[in-house]
């Protein structure tokens, strides 16, 4: 039996145990820290061997304690961990902070034992507990911390929930965001979340009113279900959330029986989940801590088009370049917005980026803000300053703290400051900015225009994920099910046994047909009608084409019984089982795309489609989508691959039925969610995607099935 975890006894304990208190580990830091923060609840060294630390009474046990543990901050050992948390359950401890490694980090049986120990206690007493292995947490509301670090900065409420698997970088974002003139409300080092999980923060910090950006450094997602769900409750209550996903998992890049498995990395299958759930993927840390600065104080963003204003000429082509590598849409301004400019400014120039070429009035400053702030075509105003190291460039500062009021007052559309380079802000810049709280600042016209590209991106279409299972689907559910229960393991299809499976959740295919001999392969292509297309039946070689077992453009009679000898002769020289021929009409009008599902070791089976045929692997033009995905979705996803411009009708081409292929990845998106559990992976290669109104059809299609995963007793 398990019990629910209360987070709220985690970040607000009524007192905390120091068990493991010495000189000689993090204790005395922890000590310093919640004597420092001014936490109001009790804290008890706990050592049998020191009668007195730091000016305080140490107890010999948890039993010791003048109250019951609340929080147990354990600087002992693994096993001593383990002891240390059933004690403290039977005390009626709520939460614990758990720093020893040894818990399977390494893969070794011995660790993972451990570990499976202290998570039935956990599950059993329910303990929220953070770790182990990990740096502690912290939490501004109730200032109280087990962080050992002697450099945090003083804990308060603020905009900012910083949550990582990384100690180190615990401390080290938490410097950076603090350096930002930020504060943090949360700062979670997870560790090995063998208790509670990132899905579990996201879902306490999101009912934080004081939280507007909560930013993660991530290496594995548990359960991918639990923390989508957590971050779109965090997306409802106008957070948004920030991660730097680690590492493309090995496993997902490993040799597999379809072409899919080589072609994704966990990065891409994230972004796909994450999008759809309101969270944003950056590419590194400094882009984090750019982003964290943007959302704590910009006011929420409605769209993408930005208008930009400058003194320089040489920046505004600057930013007109980096816009356009990093896909920021420079807003058109409207003729009633370019009037005023040219009215503020007597006649000046107008385009954007705007160039007001040199320092303005602040009357005059204050004219163009307001100019291309009303612009209905804008969504967000940005600005080009350089922040003065020193006193003396008073029209400057009065510019910004007229902008700073601007922004606190006036304005209902986010705005944004740069400057052109990264600077060491000396200590007169650090107070300026303390004096603009409104404004994010960011740095570094090619670092801005990158995070604005993220910032910027299209609201994608949220998925359909209610995918009900229609009454008329149950029993080709159960059969496909069925045939996966009987396998030892993962085990493709056949090319007409995938096709078949695929019809069923009505996915085209040519004319075709399975013969059993070479007379009978000869007829059933004069019936189909030529040229004809022959392939051998094969499961042992899920890949014909690379052995020669695919022949195109047959003619005749002849050439028919010619290629059927052919494959016979060269499947037996393989050594590979031929199970039949298949004979297919030859379909050539159509744009070659791919479609497939992913299993991806942590987000589960994803949609791909992209650029098929021989030029997949080369070009590797694909893009993931969700399962259960709408029309809406699909298209959008197939308009994120460079493909998209060949469906398009690119250069004259015919437009093809782009419909079809959105239907067929909507269909492919069911089918994964109806059979999701035992599909290894869908490779349909190439999916010929035909003029419009004369729909899509898979040429080949290979289906790796799984048994179904065992419950556990």
């Amino acid at each position: 039996m398990t019990r629910p975890f209360d987070i709220g006894a985690l970040m607000a304990p009524r007192n905390v145990a120091l068990v493991g208190a010495s000189d000689r580990n993090w204790s005395p830091r922890v000590w310093d820290n919640l004597v420092r923060f001014g936490f109001a609840g009790g804290v008890y060294p706990v050592n049998p061997g020191r009668a007195e630390i730091w000016g305080a009474r140490c107890h010999a046990s948890l039993e010791d304690l003048p109250e019951p543990p609340d929080h147990l901050a354990l600087f002992v050992p693994n096993e001593q961990s383990i002891e240390a948390i059933a004690s403290g359950a039977r005390l009626g401890a709520r939460s614990a902070t758990i720093f020893a490694a040894g818990f399977g980090e390494g893969g070794d049986a011995e660790g993972l034992a451990r570990a499976t120990r202290l998570r039935d206690i956990l599950l059993a007493s329910g303990i929220a507990a953070v770790g182990p292995n990990c740096m502690g947490l912290a939490s501004g509301r109730s200032r109280f911390s087990t962080l050992p670090d002697e450099q945090l900065h003083e804990l308060k409420t603020g905009p900012v929930a910083l949550m990582t698997q990384s100690g180190m970088l615990a401390q080290t974002l938490s410097r950076g965001v603090a350096d930002a003139g930020l504060d943090l409300g949360y700062i979670i080092s997870l560790g090995n979340q063998l208790g509670l999980q990132f899905a579990d923060y996201i879902d306490h910090v999101a009912g934080d009113p004081d939280i507007k950006v909560i930013i993660c450094y991530i290496e594995s997602v548990k359960d991918a279900d639990r923390f989508f769900s957590a971050a779109r409750k965090a997306r409802a209550s106008g957070k948004k959330i920030v991660v730097v996903k680690a590492g493309g998992s090995e496993e997902s890049r490993k040799a597999a029986l379809a072409h899919t498995g080589s072609l994704a990395g966990s990065a891409e299958v994230f972004d796909a989940f994450a999008h759809d759930a309101g969270v944003l993927r950056v590419d590194n840390l400094e882009d984090m801590i750019e982003a964290a600065e943007f959302f704590a104080r910009a006011r929420p963003l409605k769209g993408r088009r930005v208008a930009v204003m400058t003194n320089s000429g040489a920046l505004k082509s600057l930013m007109t370049e980096a816009a356009e590598t990093h896909g920021v849409e420079l807003a058109r301004l409207a003729p009633e917005t370019t009037d005023r400019l040219r009215a503020a400014l007597h006649d000046a120039e107008v385009a954007n980026p705007f160039d007001t070429k040199r320092t303005i009035r602040a009357d005059e400053y204050l004219g163009c803000v307001r100019a291309l702030h009303d612009d209905p075509g804008v969504d967000l105003v940005l600005f080009a300053e350089e922040l003065p190291r020193a006193a003396g460039i008073e029209r400057k500062v009065a510019n910004l703290t007229a902008l700073n009021q601007f922004t606190t007052g006036e304005a209902t559309k986010p705005v944004a400051v740069f400057s052109p380079l990264t600077f060491r802000e000396t200590d007169y810049m650090l107070d300026l900015r303390a004096r603009w709280p409104a404004l994010p600042w960011l740095r570094d016209v090619g670092k801005t225009f990158r995070l604005l590209g993220h910032v910027a991106a299209p609201v994608l279409t949220p998925v359909d994920a209610s995918g009900p299972k229609r009454d008329e689907m149950k029993s080709v559910i159960a059969k496909w099910r069925a045939r996966a229960a009987s396998l030892s393991g993962p085990s493709a299809l056949n090319e007409a046994e995938s096709k078949a499976l695929l019809a069923d959740w009505g996915l085209r295919a040519p004319e075709e047909r399975v013969a059993a001999t070479v007379e009978e392969a000869v007829v059933i292509a004069a019936r189909i009608g030529f040229p004809v297309v022959m392939k051998a039946v094969c499961a042992a070689i899920p890949h014909k084409s690379d052995a020669g077992l695919v022949l195109l453009g047959l003619g005749d009679e002849a050439a028919a019984r010619a290629a059927a000898q052919t494959i016979q002769s060269r499947c037996h020289a393989l050594g590979a089982e031929l199970e039949g021929w298949l004979v297919a009409q030859q379909v050539t009008d159509g744009v070659e795309m791919v479609l497939g599902v992913h299993r991806d070791p942590e987000m589960g089976p994803a949609i791909m489609v992209g650029m098929g045929g021989v030029w997949l692997e080369l070009f590797k033009d694909v893009a993931f989508a969700p399962p259960g995905l709408s029309r809406a979705r699909a298209l959008e996803s197939i308009g994120r691959t460079r493909a998209s411009r060949l469906l398009a009708g690119y250069r004259g081409g015919a437009a093809r039925d782009i419909n079809a292929l959105a239907d067929a990845m909507v269909a492919l998106g069911q089918l994964a969610m109806d059979l999701g559990d035992v599909i290894e992976a869908i490779d349909i290669n190439p999916v010929s995607v035909r003029a419009e109104g004369r729909g899509a059809c898979a040429l080949d299609a290979l289906v790796v099935l799984r048994p179904p995963a065992r419950e556990s007793a």
